[in-house]
C-alpha cells in the first residue's frame, strides 16, 4: 500500500485552502462558488484514477450542487426552495455512490414527509422541502458509515458528511433567527467553516488516495 500523488488534486487542495480562510474573513460569494468549483475539478482529475466510477459519480453530486449553490448563492430569496430541491439530486446521488439499494427507500421516504408537510400540516413549501432534504442528507450520511472503501477514503466520507450535517444545522438557524443577532451572525459564519471542508473531503473521498501497488 503506497499513497497516490497527483499534482492537480495538490493544487487544487490548496486553492480551496487559501479560498478557505479568504471567504471566513470576507465572505465573499464569488470565492464561495469558486471552491465548490475547485472541488468538482478533484473529482474531474479522480476520473484518471482506478476509482474512476466512484469519480464520476461524484463529479455529478457537484453538478447538482453547483447548481443549488447558484440558486441559493445568487438568486433571490423566494428561490430558497429550488436550491433545495435541486441537493435532492446531490443526495441521491451520492446515495448511488455509497448503498445504491437505499436510493428508493430514501426517496419514498422523503417524498412521503414532503407530502404529508405540505398537506397535513399546511407547511411552507420551504419547510417541507427542508424536510424532506433532511431525510436525504440523513441517509446519505449513515451510507457513508456502511460503504465499502479505502480505509483513508471512509475517513474523508464520514467526516466530509458530518461536517455537512454540521453545515446543515446552522443553515437551518440561519434562516430561523432573527437577522441582526448573535446567534444569526454566528450561524452565518459557521455554515461555510463547516461546508467548505465537507465538500473538499467529500471530494477527496472519490479519488484514488492509496494504491496496492
Amino acid at each position: 500500500m503506497k499513497a497516490f500523488y497527483d499534482k492537480r488534486i495538490f493544487v487544487m487542495v490548496c486553492i480551496n485552502a487559501a479560498l478557505y480562510v479568504l471567504i471566513l474573513i470576507t465572505d465573499i460569494d464569488y470565492l464561495k462558488y469558486a471552491a465548490i468549483i475547485a472541488c468538482l475539478l478533484i473529482c474531474i482529475f479522480g476520473l484518471s484514477h482506478p476509482r474512476r466510477r466512484v469519480a464520476l459519480i461524484q463529479a455529478v453530486v457537484f453538478g447538482f450542487t453547483l447548481v443549488a449553490d447558484f440558486i441559493l448563492l445568487f438568486a433571490p430569496s423566494p428561490y430558497f426552495a429550488t436550491g433545495v430541491f435541486v441537493f435532492f439530486g446531490a443526495h441521491i446521488c451520492a446515495l448511488i455512490r455509497y448503498r445504491p439499494r437505499w436510493v428508493l427507500p430514501a426517496c419514498i421516504c422523503a417524498a412521503a414527509a414532503l407530502l404529508i408537510t405540505m398537506a397535513g400540516m399546511k407547511m411552507a413549501t420551504e419547510a417541507a422541502a427542508s424536510c424532506a432534504y433532511a431525510i436525504l442528507i440523513i441517509s446519505v450520511t449513515i451510507a457513508a458509515f456502511f460503504a465499502e472503501q479505502p480505509r483513508i477514503n471512509k475517513v474523508f466520507s464520514r467526516l466530509g458528511m458530518l461536517l455537512f450535517i454540521a453545515c446543515d444545522i446552522n443553515v437551518a438557524a440561519f434562516n430561523a433567527l432573527l437577522p441582526g443577532g448573535a446567534g444569526h451572525a454566528a450561524a452565518g459564519f459557521l455554515m461555510w467553516a463547516f461546508y467548505l471542508p465537507a465538500q473538499t473531503l467529500l471530494a477527496l473521498s472519490a479519488t484514488t488516495l492509496a494504491t496496492d501497488e
